[in-house]
């Protein structure tokens, strides 16, 4: 069966037709989809600043801790950390808001600021396991692993003998 030149030249132009819509398509959707990611991170600009003029302006250290909560749960790490900072200033004797600064230390890959935090929760309260579960990560982080086998030693003989309500 033979085809005659039409055939072949509508053939190309058909093929032409659709690689050129595609491409134009796809500029379409990329500018619509780039258009909406800068307004997004416009947004989550805006969040940020909303929430660190909350963590500034807030004077009480559970609520700061409410706020860094929430803000850990959101995986907003940097500003959880700002609102537990304040509130273990605010309350330097409040062990949770240490414990919490510390985690959000680790989250934020640093571990030997998270140790110093955690130093401080254990002063105030020395029996609390989720401070050495920390403690334990932190020191594994720093690759201290007599000190991190020690706090594990510590965790394991709290989490036997820590009364079952409290925990």
């Amino acid at each position: 069966m033979k085809h005659d030149p039409e055939y072949f030249l509508t053939r190309i132009i058909i093929i032409i037709g659709v690689l050129g819509i595609g491409f134009f398509g796809a500029k379409i959707i990329a500018n619509i989809c780039y258009d909406k990611w800068t307004t997004e991170a416009s947004n989550l600009g805006d969040f940020k600043d909303r929430y660190e003029n909350k963590i500034n302006l807030e004077t009480d250290p559970y609520e700061l801790g409410k706020i860094g909560m929430s803000l850990l749960k959101g995986d907003h790490n940097e500003i959880a950390l700002k609102a537990f900072a304040k509130a273990a200033q605010l309350d330097p004797n409040w062990r949770d808001g240490w414990v919490w600064k510390s985690y959000s230390e680790l989250k934020l890959n640093e571990p030997k600021t998270a140790l110093e935090s955690l130093k401080k929760a254990e002063k105030i309260d020395p029996i609390y396991p989720l401070t050495y579960q920390l403690l334990t990560i932190a020191y594994q982080q720093i690759d201290d692993p007599q000190s991190a086998k020690f706090t594990q030693d510590k965790l394991v003989y709290l989490t036997k003998t820590y009364p079952k309500s409290i925990k």
